[in-house]
């Protein structure tokens, strides 16, 4: 008996085998989230700040169009202004010790805030929620005193050079702690092909993008040895990388403008030798030498490094074959 053999067909060859749809505000049962601590916000589907448990994805809705942005992905943060509750209670008038690092502070409403102290500038509010103001400084070493009139809400003074969801406090300080949305065991391998494969993925990103890299998806084996990533890097910028074994295999050089809010499509496609990344429908960078990395996990929205997304992923499509960079590019289009 001669058993038959079947090519793919045309629509077998550009149907993903995994299709995930985050703006849908439903989470896959095949991806495990955890967060810990009942700190975090989200915008939710009536476009309110709204508190949300802990282990419980956050999809994030636009405030105006009450849109849903995606799973929303960040870092850990903390909020260093006490009594900013998340009833929009105003700010009270108070002192915070603070280091030389960055910092940045937000708040909703028409109000004002002079700081003083380890930084001196005067913040105006831009006006009731969704307008947001911020302003991000260094102070120097000391006490920074923050004095409020009018109305100020949902404020908030935080580690870093970018504005993160509002984290509400009461007599303490408060740390939101990272999101993690991961695929491992069978929920990955069902679908994840070793030897050759491509994805694309959408995403927005809260931030203009900063020196360092700052991680979409990363398929790795839970070290930075085996790993193929996406990710914004460089200033405004795309990236993509593999590595196999500790050593690079494709590293695609910054690419590309990107700016905060605006949705963004990447991928990569990958066999032996054989490795393009994509990027708003061009091709960016390809490889010839190329070794397929060993890898047992999805991550959204962070790559081994602990950079994180600070944004939303949106859409990930998954084909278990070295698509064609025609249909590469015209899916990340």
């Amino acid at each position: 008996m001669i058993t038959p053999s079947y090519g793919l067909t045309a629509t077998e060859r550009v149907l993903p085998r995994l299709a995930l749809d985050f703006t849908t505000a439903i989470l896959d049962s095949r991806v495990t989230f955890t967060r810990s601590g009942d700190t975090a916000t989200v915008t939710n589907s009536s476009g309110v700040i709204a508190a949300i448990n802990a282990n419980l994805p956050r999809f994030d809705f636009d405030p105006t169009t009450l849109v849903c942005k995606g799973l929303l992905i960040e870092e850990a943060r903390t909020n260093s202004l006490l009594n900013s509750l998340l009833d929009g209670t105003d700010l009270a008038t108070q002192t915070v010790v603070v280091t030389a690092a960055a910092r940045t502070l937000s708040f909703y409403g028409n109000g004002t805030i002079v700081l003083s102290g380890a930084h001196s500038a005067t913040v105006n509010g831009a006006g009731a929620y969704p307008a947001r103001t911020t302003l991000t400084f260094t102070p120097s070493v000391g006490a920074l005193i923050l004095t409020v009139t009018g109305t100020v809400q949902f404020a908030q003074l935080e580690s870093g050079a970018f504005a993160t969801s509002f984290i509400p406090t009461e007599a303490t300080t408060v740390t939101r702690n990272a999101d993690v949305a991961t695929m491992t065991g069978t929920n990955f391998s069902s679908w994840y092909n070793a030897s050759e494969g491509a994805f694309v993925v959408n995403a927005q990103t809260a931030r203009q993008v900063a020196i360092a890299a700052t991680g979409i998806v990363g398929i790795n084996n839970g070290s930075i040895t085996e790993q193929i990533n996406c990710f914004f890097r460089g200033v405004g910028s795309t990236g993509a990388n593999i590595f196999s074994s500790s050593a690079s295999q494709m590293d695609q050089a910054p690419t590309g403008v990107v700016s905060a809010n605006t949705l963004i499509k990447l991928g990569v496609a990958y066999k032996l030798n054989d490795a393009v990344s994509y990027g708003q429908g061009t091709a960016q960078a390809t490889d010839t030498s190329v070794t397929v990395p060993t890898v047992s996990q999805l991550q959204f929205g962070v790559i081994q490094a602990g950079q994180y997304l600070n944004g939303w992923i949106q859409k990930f499509n998954y084909w278990p074959q070295r698509i064609l960079n025609a249909e590469g590019q015209a899916f990340s289009k």
